[in-house]
């Protein structure tokens, strides 16, 4: 959320300090702080506290409880000489489930134009376009109290204005000219005739404001978090709107928007005969206030601080929030915009962050007797990694989706993703698979992986281990034996380094056995020291475009061995060369002849052979020059 500093400074009467400052004391009470930029401070302001903080006011109270100060709240003020009527906007509405509060009013006599300076200024520091007054207007007071507002052009609006679920198919075009496709869980704001907007979402051109528009009905609105983020990201269309309703707002601050809306509008789009109708509020179900009850002892030993009941009722008065104090017990109401106190904990949250944490001297547990449980399965699963690295193998993980299992999925990600698996061979063949294709790039002449995960079998669930092993070709089983020879191997050495015997099952050229049942001594001592990395390794995306594989062979100039001739190579300017593997070396006639394969592969298109040749051409270049005679 992006918060101007001359903005804030509209809700109080002394001056504030410099930015960085503000941004300070909220970072030490409150809120991450992303940046700062001349008078902008990027806040990040949490779901949590999304509710009352997604807008200036919100900030400045949060400001003013931390500073000890008071802000000014009637900061909307009508135009001299407008005009009221009795009359109201007739609203219908269907389903108060997605809508739990909804208010029109209409406004007769406005003149649409451009912004005064103050307010377009106001807006484009936060990065917001200036549109035409009617439309700064409501999106000036979104980011000011953080309550969503829309305007319609009231002569384009045929009949009564109906909240209700789209129906299947049904079409409208938004703001931006993008024409959607609906379904019956989506909610619109209609008229007699069609859809005037995506609610919480977006507007539709039906009943746009424009340069033409005389007559304007206002909507403020309170809808269902959880449709209003479902229909958002289903339309693929994210707003500052959708953003406040999907984390919830209260249906307190509907009328107050209003008003403020209809004050800012009465001031800068005024025509002669400005009138305001009465407004419509139809709230079917309004929320009930809330009290939430927390004791001193409570909040003593939840902070580790012996706070007062004096010293809490400075910060609840600081807050502003009522209370009622009963011994040492405190019955707290809560304000209608903070949905995020609900428990006692919640409010010893509160207690906390106002008091300030940095207060809250740090203590010596060195005599603190406790000695920690050694469980078996970290220990049993960290030392199985380990000995496996040590063997070459590497671990990857697979999905513990699968299209069916023993355990079925509530609600699938995917249609191939309906159940869990209830064993890891079959995920780990097909890793293996995957991998020995690729082989060639990675180097080496066999494929080693393993997986430690969870099964979900009918008798529950299992920690499992699976190790797979697949020789690039026939030739490499003089080198290792066979698949099930180096399993076998496996095996028998972590039988041994554990200390017991493993009940294993093979599949080809998986073996895999489970954990829960197996009885070791823990010891950590060292257990997590080992890496299979260092600091300098980085790591960087494969191309989605297939490699090539060259080999070149030659005799080695004099003086020259392994680790210059693989520099040469890998610097000779081929510019889609990504490897250089050793793989034969022998000595004739005093000489050394060595072979080295070569991956070149390209992260923006499929190489061809003319150009894979062209970067040989190099390569073979730089070795003649060296004194190398090609084989």
């Amino acid at each position: 959320m992006l918060i101007s500093r001359n903005w804030l400074q509209s809700y109080f009467e002394n001056e504030l300090p410099p930015t960085d400052t503000i941004a300070e004391t909220l970072l030490l009470h409150a809120f991450e702080i992303e940046g700062i930029e001349e008078d902008i401070i990027d806040i990040d302001v949490l779901p949590n506290r999304a509710h009352d903080c997604l807008s200036h006011y919100g900030i400045a109270k949060e400001y003013a409880t931390l500073t000890h100060q008071g802000i000014i709240e009637n900061r909307y003020h009508y135009r001299e000489g407008i005009h009221h009527d009795q009359s109201r906007v007739n609203i219908r509405l269907e389903n108060p489930h997605q809508c739990h509060r909804y208010l029109a009013r209409k406004i007769e006599h406005v003149v649409v134009g451009g912004s005064p300076d103050w307010l377009r200024t106001r807006l484009e520091s936060i990065g917001q376009r200036s549109v035409n007054n009617i439309v700064d207007a409501t999106n000036y007071v979104m980011f000011d109290l953080g309550q969503p507002i829309h305007a319609f052009d009231a002569d384009k609006v045929v009949g009564k204005i109906i909240i209700r679920n789209a129906k299947v198919d049904e079409t409208m075009t938004t703001l931006n000219g993008e024409e959607i496709v609906l379904t019956d869980s989506d909610l619109v704001i209609a008229d007699e005739e069609g859809i005037l907007a995506l609610a919480g979402v977006k507007g539709g051109v039906k009943a746009e404001v424009t340069h033409t528009t005389r007559n304007i009905i206002i909507e403020v609105a309170n809808f269902n978090p959880l449709t209003t983020r479902q229909t958002a990201r289903r339309v693929k269309i994210l707003t500052d709107s959708s953003k406040r309703f999907e984390n919830a707002i209260s249906s307190e601050i509907a009328p107050i928007a209003l008003e403020s809306v209809s004050r800012l509008i009465s001031n800068i789009a005024h025509g002669d005969s400005c009138t305001l109708s009465e407004i419509n509020d139809t709230y079917p179900d309004p929320e009930t206030p809330r009290t939430v009850r927390v004791v001193l002892f409570h909040v003593q030993s939840l902070l580790g601080i012996k706070l007062s009941s004096d010293d809490m009722v400075t910060i609840f008065e600081r807050l502003g929030y009522q209370y009622h104090l009963n011994h040492d017990e405190f019955e707290v109401h809560i304000p209608h915009d903070r949905l995020d106190l609900v428990i006692p904990e919640d409010l010893i949250e509160e207690i906390g962050r106002i008091y300030g944490y940095y207060n809250i001297k740090s203590r010596d547990l060195s005599d603190y007797d406790f000695t920690p449980e050694l469980n078996q399965q970290v220990y049993l699963q960290n030392k199985l990694r380990n000995l496996l690295t040590e063997r070459g193998f590497s671990e990857v993980m697979t999905y513990s989706f699968t299209k069916k299992g023993d355990v079925a999925v509530k609600n699938p990600i995917a249609s191939d993703k309906a159940g869990l698996r209830k064993n890891l061979h079959k995920g780990v063949q097909t890793a293996l698979e995957l991998n020995a294709r690729n082989q060639d790039f990675f180097g080496g002449d066999r494929t080693a992986i393993f997986e430690i995960g969870r099964v979900y079998t009918k008798d529950g669930e299992k920690n499992a281990c699976a190790i797979a092993v697949q020789n690039a070709g026939k030739v490499v089983n003089k080198k290792y034996g066979t698949e099930r020879d180096q399993l076998e191997v496996v095996i028998e050495k972590l039988s041994g380094e554990l200390g017991v015997e493993l009940d294993v099952e093979y599949h080809g050229q998986v073996v895999t056995f489970y954990l829960d049942k197996l009885e070791v001594q823990p010891s950590y001592e060292k257990l997590f020291d080992q890496r299979t990395y260092s600091e300098s390794d980085s790591f960087k995306s494969i191309s989605p475009y297939p490699f090539t594989k060259r080999d070149i062979s030659f005799w080695a100039p004099e003086g020259k061995g392994e680790g210059d001739l693989h520099q040469v190579i890998a610097e000779s300017g081929a510019g889609y060369l990504q490897k250089v593997f050793l793989f034969d070396q022998f000595e004739k006639d005093g000489r050394v002849s060595y072979a080295f394969s070569m991956v070149f592969q390209s992260h923006e298109k499929t190489l061809t052979d003319v150009e894979v040749d062209g970067d040989m051409e190099k390569i073979q270049g730089v070795l003649i020059d060296l004194g190398a005679e090609i084989r």
